[in-house]
């Protein structure tokens, strides 16, 4: 099959056992204990114990890496998970005291002591950045000041591989406040701010002017502001040029101080770059 193709309808598959928090049973002689762990990347998501052998299989529990920052919400558009969830459905886990945590990617993670010490940090490093958004809500400051300002301390460092802790404040915040941020009345209504961009375009003297000014934030290192003044030069003329090649640009420099790390910022990162290109092509 082609990369680009549509996959194949997955199987129908109609269960017939119900498992209500836990069910156990016996197969092959070894004893199974399945577990519900509502705070993975499937609501409904399940870990399988073998108490006697002490291995537990997680899946994507913890995310597709291991020891790294989840992702409540994926840019993707998978339902959200509660933060609180998580860390309930991480310390079922960690209650085990497994001997063997095998994931759904990557190595089986060994020793008890290693699993406990990965466990105990990954709880630690999330329940620091919840502690910390409710803190921040608390002295009154809006979400975009809480994805800037809230950092990990070094001992409580994770991976950013998938998740990143922004984004992590992000769904917090948003989790515990809603869709309302209260930055402005227009949020109630159904009229988005992109509705006058062509109005700030001409009174900026055009998306072309717009392009300029947002050359100049990109050249003093501001990419996200020249992205905000493309995004309303692009709303105002769709195929302007100058717009178009600050965007690339812009993208370009976003990409390269993400270091690579973070997949899903970095495939998002191509695909707008890729899109502005066409854009260009098409000229």
């Amino acid at each position: 099959m082609n990369r680009g193709a549509n996959p194949p309808p997955p199987p129908e598959v109609v269960p017939d056992i119900v498992v209500d928090r836990r069910y156990e049973f016996e197969q092959g002689g070894r004893r199974f204990e399945v577990i519900s762990t509502p705070g993975g990347e499937a609501l409904d998501s399940i870990v399988v114990w073998m108490p006697k052998e002490r291995i537990v299989f997680t899946g994507n529990l913890f995310g597709p890496v291991f020891l790294a920052m989840p992702n409540l919400v994926t840019t993707r558009g998978d339902k959200p998970r509660l933060v609180q969830r998580y860390l309930a459905s991480l310390d079922t886990v960690r209650r085990l005291g497994a001997d063997l945590l095998i994931t759904g990617h990557g190595d089986p993670i060994r020793g008890a002591d290693q699993i406990k010490a990965s466990l105990d940090k990954m709880h630690a490093a999330v329940s620091y950045i919840n502690d910390a958004v409710i803190a921040g809500m608390n002295a009154g400051k809006d979400v975009h000041t809480l994805m800037r300002e809230i950092r990990l301390p070094e001992e409580l460092t994770i991976g950013e591989f998938h998740g990143k802790v922004s984004w992590a404040v992000r769904s917090i915040w948003e989790e515990y406040s809603g869709w309302f941020h209260y930055d402005s009345t227009t949020s109630l209504y159904g009229v988005p701010r992109s509705s006058v961009h062509g109005d700030l375009a001409e009174l900026a003297g055009g998306a072309s002017a717009l392009a300029a000014r947002a050359r100049q934030k990109l050249d003093a290192g501001r990419p996200l502001e020249a992205l905000h003044l493309t995004d309303i030069a692009l709303g105002a003329q769709t195929t302007n040029a100058d717009a178009l090649r600050v965007k690339k640009d812009a993208l370009q420099r976003l990409l390269a101080d993400s270091g690579g790390s973070n997949l899903s910022e970095v495939m998002w990162l191509k695909s707008e770059i890729a899109a502005a290109e066409a854009a260009l092509t098409q000229k």
